[in-house]
C-alpha cells in the first residue's frame, strides 16, 4: 500500500508500507481524497513535533470497503470523512475510533466534504465563539478558507459587522469571493474597540502590536504563547460537521477548492501550497 511518510524535517517521500492491523471494532476507508493543510506544513518544517517517521494527513474522504465485527454494516459503500490523527496519506485507512467516521450527506461532494477539514470545521468554532460578542470583527487573513467560511456564516447567522484584511494580491480574490458568495463586509469600522481574528500569525505581528497597544481583544488560530493573543486550538465533533454539510447542502455555505494532485505529485502539491497565496483548498487524489 502506498502512503506518503514523512522521514525528516523538510523530508517526506512515497513509500510502501503494510496495512494496519483490522479489528472487531476496526473500519477500512479506500481513500479518494486528502486535504494538504498549513498543519501538515508545519509539520514538515518542525514548527509542530512530530514522530518521524509518521504517515502525513489528519483528515482524508473515502468509501468504506469493511468493517469489523462490532461496527455496522450500513457503512460499507458509504463515503465519509475520516479523521485519523495516525495520518491519511495512504491508498487504505483503518480507523478505530468511531466518532472520527462521519458520513456524508447525499447533495455534497467529495471536494466540498472534505474540504471541510482543517477550514469550515477552524472556523465553526471560531463562529461559536464570537457569533454574540457585541464587537465589530477585524478578520486577518480573510481570503483563506477559514476566513471566508467564517464569514458566511456571520453573514447567515448573526448582524455581526465585519472587515476583511488580506495582502494587496489577495484583495482581487477576496473581492471577487465576497460577491460570489454573498458576504455582508464593510470597508471600514469606526468604533476603536473591536475584536480582532487572527489567521496568519507573524506576517501580521506588526498590526496585532498596534490592537495589543490598543487593549483590543485577540483570538488567534496561528499563534500561542503571546501575551495578550488567546489562542484558539478545539476539537470539532461529528455535529459540527454535519452542521456544516447541511449549511453547504441549503446553499448557505460554499467552499472554495484549488488544485487537485494526484498523490504521485506530491512534492509538487508542496511546492505550490508553499508559494502561492490562498485560493481555496489543495486536495491530494489518491485514484489510480
Amino acid at each position: 500500500m502506498k502512503a506518503i511518510i514523512q522521514t525528516g524535517y523538510n523530508q517526506a517521500n512515497l513509500q510502501d508500507i503494510p496495512t494496519s492491523l483490522f479489528s472487531p471494532i476496526s473500519v477500512k476507508i479506500k481513500t479518494k481524497l486528502v486535504p494538504l493543510l498549513r498543519y501538515d506544513l508545519l509539520k514538515l518544517s518542525g514548527e509542530v513535533p512530530t514522530q518521524i517517521p509518521s504517515i502525513l494527513g489528519y483528515g482524508a474522504l473515502g468509501t468504506v470497503i469493511d468493517v469489523g465485527t462490532l461496527r455496522s454494516t450500513n457503512l460499507i459503500n458509504q463515503r465519509v470523512i475520516c479523521l485519523n490523527p495516525w495520518g491519511t496519506f495512504q491508498e487504505e485507512i483503518i480507523s478505530n475510533i468511531p466518532p472520527l467516521v462521519i458520513p456524508i450527506i447525499e447533495k455534497i461532494s467529495d471536494e466540498e466534504a472534505v474540504g471541510l477539514i482543517g477550514g469550515a470545521d477552524l472556523a465553526l468554532t471560531l463562529f461559536k465563539i464570537v457569533k454574540n460578542i457585541n464587537k465589530p470583527i477585524i478578520i486577518y487573513g480573510a481570503d483563506s478558507v477559514t476566513g471566508l467560511v467564517l464569514m458566511q456564516l456571520l453573514t447567515q447567522h448573526t448582524n455581526s459587522m465585519f472587515v476583511p484584511k488580506v495582502r494587496s494580491r489577495s484583495q482581487n480574490y477576496l473581492d471577487q469571493k465576497i460577491e460570489e458568495y454573498h458576504i455582508r463586509a464593510v470597508s471600514n469600522l469606526s468604533q476603536q474597540d473591536h475584536l480582532v481574528i487572527d489567521l496568519v500569525g507573524n506576517a501580521i505581528q506588526n498590526e496585532l502590536t498596534k490592537h495589543l497597544q490598543n487593549r483590543e481583544e485577540i483570538i488567534s488560530v496561528a499563534q500561542k504563547d503571546i501575551p495578550g493573543i488567546k489562542f484558539i486550538s478545539r476539537p470539532s465533533f461529528p455535529k459540527d460537521y454535519q452542521f456544516l454539510m447541511n449549511e453547504i447542502a441549503n446553499k448557505r455555505l460554499f467552499i472554495s477548492i484549488n488544485h487537485t494532485f494526484h498523490y504521485t505529485q506530491f512534492q509538487e502539491a508542496l511546492t505550490y501550497q508553499k508559494t502561492n497565496p490562498s485560493r481555496g483548498r489543495n486536495l491530494i487524489s489518491f485514484e489510480n
